[in-house]
């Protein structure tokens, strides 16, 4: 039986996405982060002190229960701080038990509407951080408590940060397309547009 740390390696390495928190972390002061729908991703763990993982998947489930992720943690964390991980093996779109506006960053990775049914715990002027997968992303960008202010792309094996020409994102590829809030919600994946970036980022105001 594989424990969680071998099983962790052999998911980053599909899905090559450490270098994302890194260049988050350096561009924003993130002390706290939410993360609904995180499977067992725990790379934001690398680079930011406290953390919290919410997810169903009897497999997350399972990982979290093995202690000994916090090795893989303890070999590659960046901070100085104490690491601070508490897990929820519970439905996102329900509550859970956080402190509302509390958290500097909510990360939503492929797991649905993060950004409606999470909202309420990341504070004002914290950060979203969301991909298009199932539409999140789009559905963000209509929601009058969020503000596009950057983009991530990947290549090359590297993540890097654009905050220039947000105005081209998020226009459909089509002109007759239904582009509201409410139809992306009733999609439940992302629509095709003009120009797209691997993640964006979005403030809440």
């Amino acid at each position: 039986m594989k424990n969680s740390a071998v099983l962790y390696e052999e998911y980053e390495g599909k899905m090559q996405r450490t270098g994302l928190f890194k260049v988050i972390s350096e561009k924003y002061t993130i002390k706290k982060a939410l993360y609904s729908g995180s499977y067992i991703h725990i790379s934001p763990s690398f680079y930011i002190s406290e953390v919290v993982y919410v997810d169903t998947d009897k497999k997350a489930i399972k990982f979290f229960k093995d202690d000994s992720y916090l090795k893989v943690i303890t070999k590659n964390k960046t901070y100085s701080e104490d690491t601070i991980i508490r897990f929820h093996p519970l439905d996102y779109q329900h509550p859970i038990p956080e402190e509302p506006n509390s958290f500097d960053l909510l990360v939503s990775q492929y797991a649905g509407f993060v950004s409606q049914h999470s909202k309420k715990y990341l504070r004002d002027g914290g950060i979203l951080i969301a991909n298009n997968s199932h539409g999140d992303a789009g559905v963000a960008n209509l929601d009058i408590d969020f503000r596009l202010i950057g983009v991530i792309n990947y290549r090359n094996g590297k993540f890097t940060l654009s905050e220039k020409n947000l105005s081209l994102y998020f226009i459909p590829k089509k002109s007759s397309a239904i582009h509201t809030k409410q139809h992306l919600l009733s999609l439940n994946r992302g629509m095709g547009y003009k120009k797209t970036a691997s993640h964006y980022l979005f403030k809440r105001s």
